[in-house]
């Protein structure tokens, strides 16, 4: 793994210990975003947890914090990269995500008050489903946004790959 910050073995070591610490749900999800904003070198405005609810119905945003509010996505979207992720239990690495059809209401909404500038668009994006016991909990999505033709670092599979240890380990938490 020489091309990220931490060993990812490592790294759910310490986070599964960092995440123990945590009182609530909100302390653990900023945790959480932290260490994936490290390890895969993104924002954290580029760092999305979603929670499945237990009939499997909808998706929550647990973050950024300021979606909580405003919405979710049903698990039946089709238009939604999360919602596919949950139903199939599977990896989507994307690095052409701008020109695919998806659901991208959520890119436009702003994430910080007093910011004039419209959001960035997701130009490539991961997503990988946080599965525990063998069922799927929620989804964790990772993306690079920017303008078209920014030149942004592709993911690969060896960021695919951390990104699902790092899910089971997070998982497990929230």
């Amino acid at each position: 793994m020489s091309d990220y910050p931490d060993s990812v073995s490592e790294l759910c070591t310490e986070l599964r210990q960092q995440l123990a610490e945590q009182d609530d749900l909100d302390s653990r999800s900023a945790v959480a975003v932290a260490a994936l904003s490290r390890q895969l070198r993104v924002a954290e405005d580029e760092v999305a947890l979603f929670l499945l609810d237990e009939r499997k119905t909808v998706l929550h945003f647990l973050w950024p914090k300021r979606f909580r509010q405003i919405g979710f996505i049903p698990y039946s979207s089709l238009d939604s990269l999360a919602a596919r992720t949950a139903r199939e239990g599977r990896v989507f690495l994307n690095n052409t995500f701008a020109s695919v059809h998806h659901a991208s209401f959520f890119e436009k909404i702003r994430l910080k008050d007093g910011i004039a500038d419209r959001p960035k668009p997701i130009q490539k994006i991961i997503s990988v489903p946080m599965v525990v016991a063998g069922e799927v909990r929620g989804v964790i999505q990772i993306s690079r946004k920017g303008e078209e033709g920014d030149e942004l670092a592709d993911f690969d599979d060896q960021a695919a790959n951390a990104l699902v240890e790092l899910a089971s380990v997070i998982g497990e938490a929230l």
